[in-house]
């Protein structure tokens, strides 16, 4: 007798989404995800932009994943061009990508997974089941807030960020005030990863990740050069094509990704299992807990992100110490003529790699784009995690899987929204 279980939607996760599972009896045959949030067509969007109007359109893909898209799109962009930034320019745009991680990992954390732990619906039930917890959390959010807003200019879809330099570099009164704020956010960071080390519990794995991440020769650990894979190959990100392949999905809006034929693991895991530097706060929760996260399939992710968040504020403190210490001058844009070309950037965002990619006529006019995604590069391993997972749990009864299911999407941190912008063709 066959009978399907359906998902929908998916709780707690950004964006719309819904899991089928179709079973024989009680053998469960397969486990489709369906990522049905609407086709956004950035790419095509930005075909027969100017260059300067490139990063503003596509950091709209997603709000809270719109700083990193902006900053990827601004290298993309100067790689096309040849032009090279200085060092001001460089360790602000790494602050404010230390930010956007401490405010996603942050809510992501507190808000979205901890309700799970706490048996809480919601926001509201968790405000009143741990409400120290909330306000930790809320605290943690603020000071990424308040990084977006002191280097970009607003919360959201950044200003200040420019190819070829910034708009407005932080003065000296803001850097003393993300400073307090950071100093402040150290004993809340610590304390969520204490948080989160407890609640982790060891289970049988799901299968052996393929861990992809960003790497680069430049000190900073969020932006590189290269893709670097756990097979221990790296490509210059250049050459993402050779090794990040994209299908159409038969069940949503999103491609799904393979890394030389295999499903690929992005995140916050993948970069910790992959030798990302860490600051030293961070490097001594990592040693704590090394033995659950290592060679760990996506629910050990939760765990690495409470690390990252001690990177991001460690981080973030060494940075703007630099630029008090240096005390930059405000710098005039680079001045560069527009050529036609083809550049290629990648990032970390906070839930994995990031690819953009553009080519541009002489004018400095876009005639193609490429956007590849963290959640549509992780999303044939979620599929694959959720029918491992389903099998194993067999038998069970619908809410009870419905819940393990549910937790291992939230795993993940989807970004639904920034998985969409492609559809068939």
């Amino acid at each position: 007798m066959t009978s399907v279980i359906e998902i929908s939607p998916l709780t707690r996760v950004e964006g719309h989404g819904r899991i089928t599972v179709f079973c024989a009896g009680k053998r469960v045959e397969r486990v489709a995800l369906s990522l049905y949030e609407s086709p956004r067509l950035f790419e095509a969007l930005l075909r027969g932009k100017g260059y300067p109007e490139v990063p503003e359109i596509v950091c709209r893909i997603c709000s809270l994943c719109s700083t990193v898209h902006r900053v990827c799109s601004i290298m993309a962009i100067e790689e096309a061009m040849g032009v090279r930034v200085s060092e001001q320019v460089r360790l602000h745009r790494e602050l404010i990508l230390y930010g956007g991680h401490l405010q996603s990992h942050a809510l992501h954390l507190y808000c979205l997974v901890l309700p799970d732990h706490v048996d809480a619906t919601g926001l509201a039930g968790l405000a009143g089941k741990a409400p120290e917890e909330l306000k930790r959390g809320l605290r943690l959010k603020a000071a990424g807030n308040l990084i977006q807003e002191t280097v970009g200019g607003r919360t959201i879809h950044p200003v200040t960020l420019i190819p070829g330099s910034m708009g407005k570099p932080v003065p000296r009164e803001g850097l003393l005030k993300l400073r307090e704020a950071l100093q402040a956010a150290l004993p809340d960071a610590r304390a969520t990863y204490e948080l989160f080390r407890d609640f982790y519990r060891s289970e049988e794995s799901l299968g052996t990740p393929g861990y992809l991440r960003v790497r680069g020769d430049g000190g900073a650990p969020l932006i590189g050069d290269t893709l670097a894979t756990g097979d221990g190959e790296t490509v210059p990100v250049a050459s993402y094509r050779d090794v990040l392949r994209e299908r159409l999905s038969e069940d949503g809006n999103a491609k799904q990704t393979l890394v030389n034929g295999r499903p690929p693991t992005v995140g916050a895991l993948a970069r910790l299992n992959l030798g990302m530097p860490l600051s030293p706060r961070a490097g001594e929760a990592f040693t704590e807990s090394r033995a659950l996260v290592t060679g760990a399939d996506i629910r050990a992710n939760n765990l690495a992100q409470a690390v990252e968040l001690l990177l991001a504020v460690e981080r973030s403190l060494e940075i703007v110490a630099t630029l008090l210490d240096a005390g930059f001058a405000r710098e005039e844009p680079v001045r560069f003529a527009p050529r036609k070309g083809e550049g290629s950037a990648a990032v970390e965002a906070p839930r994995g790699v990031l690819v953009h990619s553009y080519a541009f006529d002489g004018r400095g006019i876009c005639t193609a784009a490429d956007v590849i995604t963290p959640t549509a590069i992780n999303q044939a391993a979620l599929e694959a995690d959720l029918l491992a997972l389903a099998r194993r749990m067999e038998g069970a009864d619908v809410p009870e899987l419905t819940g393990a299911l549910e937790r291992l999407v939230r795993a993940y941190d989807p970004c639904i929204s920034c998985a969409v912008h492609l559809v068939r063709m």
